[in-house]
């Protein structure tokens, strides 16, 4: 079974103002039945992991306002991928994978970062060696790792807390 998730690593913002931004609480360990989870990645970055979720623009935007967002989105079910990255409310440049548009499909918009290149000539040459594997979906992936250091593939020893998105009524009767 494949990952269906998005992912924002965000930096120069607090997590509590982050957690704001997308109307989650923090539970820490206590056990929850929730898509969202997060927490500080050793690079600095704060992480929020909302599975089954494909991030809008309008989300970005708005969680990107005063600091720097990573959002990288994984549908491995039909294989496309995407990263994006984001400050203060305007998209800079985005990498697209969609293998339904055909296997070497990718789409770069603004300019990615210095990395980019080297992530997609390896991934190019791989995929040109191995006919029949999709290493091109790995190309928003691996950016995303370089600069944020966090792959859903390689979670590390990362300790992740459990976010919940809470209901109107617990909002109006929690302090």
């Amino acid at each position: 079974m494949g990952a269906s998730l998005s992912w924002f690593a965000v930096r120069a913002k607090a997590p509590e103002a982050v957690l704001q931004d997308f109307g989650l609480k923090n539970v820490g360990n206590e056990y929850r039945e929730t898509p969202f989870c997060g927490g500080k990645l050793p690079s600095g970055w704060f992480l929020v992991i909302h599975g089954r979720h494909e991030f809008t623009n309008d989300e970005v935007r708005r969680l990107s306002r005063g600091c720097e967002v990573i959002a990288c989105f994984v549908e491995e079910h039909v294989m496309v991928s995407r990263t994006a990255g984001w400050r203060d409310g305007e998209q800079v440049w985005s990498v697209t994978h969609d293998a339904q548009e055909g296997d070497g499909h990718l789409d770069i918009q603004g300019e990615p970062p210095a990395g980019f290149a080297a992530i997609r000539d390896r991934l190019t040459r791989q995929q040109e060696k191995d006919n029949g594997a999709d290493f091109i979906f790995s190309i928003p992936v691996d950016l995303a790792k370089e600069i944020t250091g966090y792959s859903h593939e390689d979670r590390q020893q990362i300790a992740f807390d459990n976010l919940v998105k809470p209901t109107f009524f617990q909002r109006l009767f929690e302090r």
